[in-house]
């Protein structure tokens, strides 16, 4: 059928109601039938929509019998209202109407199976949307943002409200109006990005604001609006958006918002500048490149990770990771003070995101995850991910830094107070590798530290009794008064190295001669002014600083005068260290504990004026120190604990220019900004040349990422040329021998009798843990405090992979597969069930990935120190081993009880057998100390 001879073009408007111009007039339509049939056929324009699809349309249930005589009058009537109808008035159905060619750009003809509407493109609202939006994906591509812009705006401009809004009312649910739909949220938000890429971020506001109300959770427009309220100078609002969104995904789906999404919160709680606007960063990129790089390994890039970590750099999200691990949680609760609820909730509100921000950067600074928040209660969990061997430790400094930047600069009665509860144990834990998400975590700690959480009074941090005892003797704590179960935290103990165990130090005689010479070289000359001893955990780095501060303080040096000899604490989280550093002050200004405060002032002013670089330097420096000794009521206090141990470190390196400063600091690698600085000046070439400063420190190697200019740059040197490394390496087995020996026949441990009970247990002992030690002091020291509990000591357990590898020793080896990629780890996990003999065809098998892969990881892995390569299988086929037996332990018992079932069917039907059990070195231990015990 032919158009009409009326003047005036048709057009089409599907985006909004139903409606039909002629000659920008409209076209009364009819009624349901008709206006249904014209939409339906107009969402498939040009091509034939059969009449049994039409009748499915305006019928969701079961059509009438007259289904298709009514479907043919509604198109008669379209015909008549929009098109030239036959003389005779009859609906034109026949082939014989249908014979003539059209000669015009509309026309609705019969086709079997149903019927064409021919539709010029321009003619259509829908048509000319999708164009407008392809050109502006056209101009954004060559770098016009503005034309982009545009041409998006003009395309979301034909939208008058939700596509065939009439219909809709009426029950008609087609898929095309979603997909409609969803095409033009895409071009929202390509326009908004668009808009914040030239800076409009307070013109779009008002879109923003309404599109996440009505699709409020729609994440792309919510980071959007976040994004544009950050821009404005808005902080606080973009964190409540982020926070209203959190709280839907929860209450609703139980979800938690996406990985960009949280990404984009955790950029702006720290001020990332990667979210200021600029103009060189494509559109989108502000809050989806902000995950942090991969630090490189000093020495060489890092090598490429194969299996799981190939298919994370092809661009396929790794598959999530289901372990076993050890947790610590901190349930952290901040109260205002009395009448903020009531009185000032919008001020109430800013505090709390202002403390979202706090609570944030110190979970960064301390490795937490900040999984949840309800209220004014924080959920900070670590070790989740990523263990450092300290996780206990970390959580209770992490509640005493936020305890103590709540203090600044507050009077008592107006600052907002904390409690927190702490407490460590086993967890399932399951993550994504590199997502920016929380990890979803199942354990009794956060139970249990709910449970305390009501009865830690204000401004207390309480730990259960795992916690207390992994941080046994780091904290200074005593009994709860509440609770049995749980201790109060009084503060973190002083940098005092000395431990109180009396161990031997074997096999350290070169390095402690290196240290002897730094002391005993001349002060102030071109020499080294720092020695830095690195080694992985538990190696001896502590005990071998103990031995160099006896050395320093017992020898005797004639015609000089004693030097002073200063402690750092590597991180300072509360007022603790000033009690160390008010005993060093005092000797150093010359103070007595009898002096009556004003003696003690002078004092403390004579030797700061004396040494200060200038007077204003000297002010701030007294103003600061007589915090340190106790001449500040804390009411008038107002400098937090870490300005004021930068005023000791400023005073030592000015000491130095008129005595011999010695400075002591253990796990450098752990350090605070400010301690790390102090060592870059003892070791700059320009330094001060007359300076007297000579530091001591102990780092792991991981240091090396923070100043890659420490790192040795060859053997026995170091690229900082006032710096003297020492790395020390695994003790040989008569080392370690010999210290368990030593240790059982000294009994420094509380739980010890006073001495063996035979030679030959001893020897048996001795062995077993030499073999299980495989060189390290610590290891063998855990397992001999195991060995000498108490008769009345727990029995142990049938399963000695869980409880007689110490807490200490599988937290520490658990670090160190932490340390490894994503892939690499795995593929640890996985040779773990195979245990010795590993074969890459076997393992390849067990895990379903590429042979060539699985053999590429097991050389990384044992290029890296973690396998060793075992005798070739009969075939030539090479096979590897676990160098340490505890790390396969360690790596075993994160399997999840149901992976490592299905890990061991996998092998038994790949080779017959179902792997072996615990390593023989722990059976035999299991086995030595069972009767040591009887």
């Amino acid at each position: 059928m032919r158009a009409g001879a009326d003047p005036g073009e048709l057009r089409f408007r599907l985006l909004g109601p139903l409606e039909v111009l002629r000659g920008g007039a409209p076209v009364p339509l009819g009624g349901f039938h008709q206006r249904a049939v014209l939409a339906y056929l107009l969402l498939r324009p040009n091509r034939v929509t059969a009449t049994s699809e039409l009748i499915a349309a305006l019928w969701r249930g079961p059509a009438p019998a007259s289904a298709r005589k009514m479907v043919q009058n509604a198109v008669w009537r379209l015909r008549g209202r929009l098109l030239d109808t036959d003389p005779a008035g009859a609906p034109q159905t026949s082939d014989a109407a249908d014979a003539r060619e059209p000669a015009a750009p509309v026309a609705l003809w019969s086709r079997p199976p149903g019927y064409q509407l021919n539709v010029p493109p321009h003619a259509l609202d829908l048509h000319r949307f999708h164009t407008l939006a392809a050109e502006g994906r056209d101009r954004m591509r060559e770098g016009a943002v503005a034309t982009a812009s545009l041409r998006w705006r003009e395309a979301l401009a034909l939208w008058r409200g939700p596509m065939l809004s009439d219909l809709v009312e009426t029950g008609v649910r087609w898929p095309d109006l979603e997909a409609a739909q969803t095409a033009r949220l895409d071009v929202l938000e390509k326009y908004f990005d668009a808009e914040l890429a030239l800076g409009r971020h307070d013109s779009v506001l008002p879109e923003l604001r309404a599109i996440t109300r009505a699709e409020p959770r729609a994440e792309p427009f919510t980071g959007q609006l976040m994004l544009a309220l950050h821009r404005g100078g808005r902080r606080s609002e973009a964190l409540d958006v982020y926070a209203a969104i959190r709280a839907e995904l929860a209450e609703e789906l139980g979800l938690e918002p996406g990985r960009r999404l949280h990404e984009l919160h955790r950029a702006i709680l720290v001020g990332d500048p990667a979210l200021d606007l600029d103009p060189a960063r494509p559109p989108g990129a502000a809050h989806t490149a902000l995950a942090p790089a991969p630090t490189p390994v000093r020495g060489g890039p890092e090598p490429a990770a194969p299996a799981a970590d190939a298919a994370e750099r092809a661009g396929v999200p790794p598959a999530p990771v289901r372990e076993c691990r050890e947790v610590t949680a901190a349930l952290i609760n901040i109260s205002f003070p009395a009448g903020d609820d009531d009185g000032d909730l919008e001020r109430v509100d800013a505090e709390s995101a202002a403390l979202e921000a706090v609570i944030g950067e110190e979970a960064d600074r301390f490795g937490g995850t900040v999984t949840s928040r309800i209220g004014s209660s924080w959920l900070v969990v670590l070790g989740a991910a990523r263990a450092r061997g300290d996780e206990p430790l970390r959580a209770v400094q992490l509640a005493l830094a936020i305890r103590q930047r709540l203090r600044r600069g507050r009077h008592p009665e107006r600052r907002p107070r904390i409690r927190a509860a702490i407490d460590t144990g086993e967890a399932v834990v399951q993550h994504r590798p590199h997502d920016a998400l929380p990890p979803a975590v199942t354990s009794a700690v956060f139970d249990r530290a709910h449970a305390l959480l009501p009865l830690v009074p204000l401004d207390e941090v309480w730990v259960g009794e795992t916690t207390r005892e992994q941080t046994r003797p780091a904290l200074d704590c005593r009994p709860a008064r509440l609770s049995s179960a749980a201790w109060t935290v009084r503060g973190v103990r002083g940098s005092d190295l000395d431990t109180g165990e009396k161990a031997p130090l074997l096999e350290r005689t070169e390095s402690l001669r290196t240290l002897a010479a730094l002391l005993d070289g001349v002060p102030g000359a071109d020499g080294p002014h720092a020695a830095l001893v690195v080694a992985g955990a538990g190696l001896g780095k502590t005990a071998l600083l103990t031995a160099c501060e006896r050395l320093a303080t017992e020898r005797d040096m004639p015609r000089r005068p004693r030097p002073l000899l200063a402690h750092l604490t590597p991180r300072t989280v509360d007022d603790s260290p000033l009690f160390t550093v008010a005993t060093e002050l005092c000797a150093a200004c010359g103070i007595e504990i009898e002096d009556p405060p004003g003696t003690a002032r002078h004092k403390l002013w004579t030797v700061i004026e004396r040494v200060a670089a200038d007077a204003d330097e000297a002010t701030r420096l007294f103003a600061l120190l007589l915090i340190v000794i106790g001449h500040v009521p804390d009411h008038e206090r107002t400098a937090p604990a870490d300005e004021v141990m930068t005023a000791w470190h400023t005073l030592l390196e000015r000491l130095a220019t008129e005595r011999r400063v010695i400075v002591l600091i253990d796990d450098l690698h752990s350090a605070d900004d400010a301690v790390l600085r102090l060592v870059d000046r003892a070791v700059d070439p320009a330094g001060h040349p007359g300076r007297r400063l000579t530091v001591i420190a102990a780092a792991r190697p991981e240091l090396f990422r923070r100043r890659p200019a420490w790192a040795p740059a060859a053997a026995g040197t170091a690229t900082a040329p006032r710096l003297v490394p020492l790395a020390l390496a695994p003790l040989s087995d008569p080392a370690v021998a010999e210290l368990v020996h030593a240790l059982l026949a000294t009994s420094t441990f509380p739980d010890g009798p006073a001495e063996p009970e035979a030679a030959g247990p001893a020897r048996e002992l001795a062995a077993a843990v030499t073999a299980l030690a495989c060189g390290n002091p610590l290891i063998a020291a855990e397992f001999v405090r195991m060995a000498l509990r108490r008769p009345g000591a727990p029995a142990l357990s049938r399963d000695p992979r869980t409880t007689l590898i110490p807490g200490r020793v599988r937290r520490m080896l658990g670090a160190e597969l932490d340390e490894l990629p994503a892939g690499l780890a795995q593929v640890v996990r996985d040779a773990a069930v195979i245990g010795d003999g590993v074969r890459a065809d076997t393992l390849a098998a067990l895990r379903r990935h590429p042979t060539e892969e699985t053999a590429e990881a097991l050389g990384e892995l044992a290029a890296r120190g973690i396998l060793a390569p075992r005798a070739p299988a009969a075939d030539g086929t090479a096979r590897f081993g676990f160098r340490r037996p505890l790390l396969r332990e360690v790596a075993y018992a994160r399997l999840p009880r149901g992976v490592r079932a299905a890990r061991h069917a996998a092998l038994a039907a790949h080779t017959g057998q179902a792997g072996p059990p615990a390593a023989l070195e722990l059976l035999r231990l299991h086995s030595v100390m069972e009767r040591w015990r009887r």
